[in-house]
């Protein structure tokens, strides 16, 4: 069956492609161009059919398709339950993993995407430029010591082993660091010894191709 994962760069489409890796699955990846109208950018009309938003990423597989990231890494993950890459379902380690994710994606990543959007997506006329700049530092440093708590020490993002909400937390991690905000140094070291999984640097040949 024919897998297909549309991406660009080292945008949210980033953590999908690293999770093909790390899973070692056979795909087809295309690349598109911001923006676009054509053929293979993301504003296409043929791409638009796959995803109404225009945005990425968007995985095929057969008839399947699904266009949030954090759904695209789980529904990777289950595909080879042997590899551990997302917990039993109905287990603790799961309702763990769930709680990270999720803390993730509606919490942490919010002032970051928020900023990101402000200083460079948003047409001119609706961004409110520096008069959000201390809101959304102190938006993430409430969330980053929320972050700690909730690691409560372990090696990894929802125990004492990899899993996908470790790709979910290091890629937001890295958006923190592009949109200069400041991260604790645990975080930092977390953050970089994950960077130098085979998975991960492979993925990002693929991104930055």
């Amino acid at each position: 069956m024919t897998k297909t994962l549309f991406g660009m760069g080292i945008g949210r489409s980033f953590r999908t492609l690293w999770a093909a890796e790390e899973l070692g699955l056979n795909y087809q990846y295309i690349q598109l161009a911001f923006a676009g109208k054509g053929e293979q950018g993301s504003q296409g009309e043929t791409y638009k059919k796959l995803n109404p938003q225009g945005k990425v990423p968007t995985f095929i597989d057969g008839d399947l398709v699904i266009t949030e990231s954090a759904a695209i890494v789980n529904y990777m993950a289950v595909q080879k339950p042997e590899l551990g890459l997302i917990p039993q379902e109905g287990s603790t380690e799961r309702v763990k993993y769930d709680e990270m994710c999720f803390f993730i994606l509606s919490d942490l990543e919010q002032p970051i995407w928020t900023k990101g959007k402000h200083k460079h997506f948003l047409p001119e006329s609706l961004k409110l430029g520096d008069a959000l700049e201390d809101t959304l530092t102190y938006e993430f440093e409430k969330s980053q010591q929320a972050l700690i708590v909730l690691m409560g020490g372990t090696t990894y993002a929802a125990g004492a082993r990899f899993t996908m909400a470790d790709v979910l937390l290091c890629h937001t991690l890295n958006w923190a660091l592009r949109f200069n905000f400041s991260i604790e140094q645990g975080l930092l070291d977390y953050k970089n010894k994950l960077e130098l999984r085979p998975a991960y640097q492979k993925a990002m040949q693929k991104a930055m191709a």
